[in-house]
């Protein structure tokens, strides 16, 4: 069995190679379905859902971009309370996946409405949570502050050639 050692480089690479994913597959769908309503190759048998969902929708995406913030603070502290710098990006790594989760189902949820209704103020709300998606985007920078660390291990981060992690392969 052999140990690679993951640099800070290659650690922040697959966060954002992740986080570009979530964003481009909202992007991407939104975009899909707006030309497809626009060109008529959708029906919008849902106009008569327009009233259920115009309540239903804002809360459920409020509600998930409440729970992202609430659910990531609650990780981050279980995340601070660990020694080892390895084991904190592990660990930040996971809080930033159900943080990215639980935007990311309110936005698909609010662009298959839009499919459905062809009412834009519910595209309007999956790009909003696509705006958010792009403000919290991962960075060294970012991780440093949020995970609290000392001037030693944000000076190891910020190197993209330190080692901070390592995994074990075959």
């Amino acid at each position: 069995m052999q140990i690679k050692p993951i640099t800070s480089k290659e650690y922040f690479k697959g966060i954002k190679i992740v986080h570009f994913a979530l964003v481009a597959g909202q992007v991407f769908f939104a975009l899909i379905t707006l030309f497809l309503l626009q060109v008529g190759k959708l029906d919008m048998e849902g106009q008569g859902l327009i009233n259920v969902f115009i309540f239903i929708l804002p809360l459920f995406v409020v509600a998930g971009i409440i729970a992202s913030q609430v659910m990531f603070k609650i990780k981050l502290k279980e995340v601070k309370k660990k020694i080892n710098l390895s084991e904190k990006l592990i660990d930040y790594r996971s809080a930033l996946i159900v943080r990215y989760a639980l935007l990311e189902g309110p936005s698909f949820f609010a662009i298959v409405v839009y499919m459905f209704t062809g009412e834009l103020m519910f595209l309007g709300m999956a790009v909003l949570i696509i705006l958010i998606f792009l403000f919290i985007s991962p960075s060294v920078e970012k991780a440093g502050n949020d995970l609290e660390l000392g001037q030693k291990e944000k000076q190891m981060l910020a190197d993209p050639n330190s080692v901070v992690d390592e995994i074990k392969t075959k």
